[in-house]
């Protein structure tokens, strides 16, 4: 499988790395970090096929084959082919990792993932353990431990199916093919897969937070030999629990009781018309009872400027010049603007902007 995944024509942007040949030790290693960048980015965006193959090419060619960096390379293409549901494959390279270099904890962990998938869940707990040796402050390990020890006691080993009758009646006879409801039931107390088919997005999420081990989380940016940090805790980076229970923001500052009887009750609350009457002047820039600081405050006056606008111009009269006549004005229409009056380090200003018809009558009269 390894070779023809690595072929460049499935991953054809990828060609020149997968079908490089190098020939001498330095290039085969410049080969590998190059293999490995892009392998990143691969994990990064969770294209495990592609970071699967790329890990292979740089397992195939990587000159020092027993050390800390080639156990890593079969550790992150055990992940991938983790991510991707094969798990038998997980399990060979994660021996290959251990098998490289013994002092690497992370090949233990991916051993015992891909063990509990694999329902050996007793060889999970070994791997956990000797995980646990090389790193005994791990609770990520200590806790997989726990959950791989109690699986192993409550698991029990599936019964032998009966032999299946042939197409056409040969072959040797068997037992009534069983219902649909009973395939289920007998599914569910032996803790085999339940669902048939292809699994929704929704079943996808339930088997992976209800398995024994969370699928590893996939990070670019990680260091140069392992792309996934998910032995540094459990928790959700960047959220906390509050005390009753919700999960917010870790910047959410929540105020105990004594903070909440220094500070006060804050709520706003809403000026009693008595309360601003009785109040002082505000700023000396004109602002309201509440600005006396003289801050930005805005006053919206649109509605009173218009009916200003109407008083003041409607019934204007002006005479012609010489005695000719007089022109009146009848009407204002089409009256559109706004006016507001702003207050800004204690001064005033008025701006507004209209625009109007007037409707007027004149007459003329006759000179000479």
């Amino acid at each position: 499988m390894a070779s023809s995944l690595a072929g460049p024509s499935r991953f054809g942007m990828h060609s020149d790395v997968l079908s490089a040949t190098p020939e001498d030790d330095p290039s085969k290693e410049r080969l590998v970090e190059e293999l490995k960048s892009r392998a990143k980015v691969s994990v990064g965006q969770k294209n495990w096929p592609e970071a699967e193959a790329l890990y292979t090419k740089a397992i195939e060619v990587n000159p020092a084959p027993s050390t800390t960096a080639a156990a890593a390379l079969y550790g992150n293409r055990s992940m991938a082919r983790f991510s991707m549901g094969s798990f038998a494959p997980a399990l060979e390279d994660a021996n290959a990792a251990v098998a490289a270099d013994v002092s690497y904890a992370k090949g233990f962990y991916r051993k015992g993932q891909a063990c509990s998938k694999l329902n050996r869940f007793s060889e999970a707990a070994t791997a956990y353990t000797s995980a646990l040796a090389l790193e005994p402050d791990s609770k990520l390990f200590k806790k997989l431990q726990k959950k791989a020890e109690e699986d192993a006691t409550n698991y029990t080993e599936p019964a032998d199916e009966p032999p299946v009758a042939s197409v056409g009646g040969r072959g040797p006879p068997s037992a009534p093919m069983e219902s649909d409801a009973d395939f289920r039931a007998r599914m569910a107390a032996t803790g085999g897969p339940v669902a048939t088919g292809p699994m929704t997005a929704q079943a996808r999420k339930k088997e992976a937070s209800a398995g024994t081990a969370a699928a590893p989380r996939a990070k670019a940016a990680d260091a140069d030999e392992d792309e996934e940090d998910d032995l540094k805790g459990v928790n959700l980076r960047g959220y906390k629990k509050t005390s009753d229970g919700r999960t917010t923001s870790f910047f959410n500052n929540e105020l105990d009781e004594k903070a909440k009887a220094l500070i006060g009750d804050i709520t706003p609350q809403a000026i009693k018309p008595s309360e601003a009457a009785a109040a002082p002047a505000g700023a000396a820039g004109g602002g309201s009872a509440w600005n006396s600081a003289g801050t930005f405050e805005a006053k919206n006056k649109t509605e009173w400027a218009s009916e200003k606008l109407e008083q003041m111009l409607v019934g204007v009269e002006v005479s012609l010049p010489e005695g000719m006549g007089a022109i009146k004005v009848h009407a204002l229409k089409d009256l559109t603007g706004d006016a507001e009056v702003t207050t800004m380090r204690n001064k005033k200003k008025y701006l507004f902007d209209f625009e109007f018809t007037l409707e007027w009558r004149g007459g003329i009269k006759e000179i000479g």
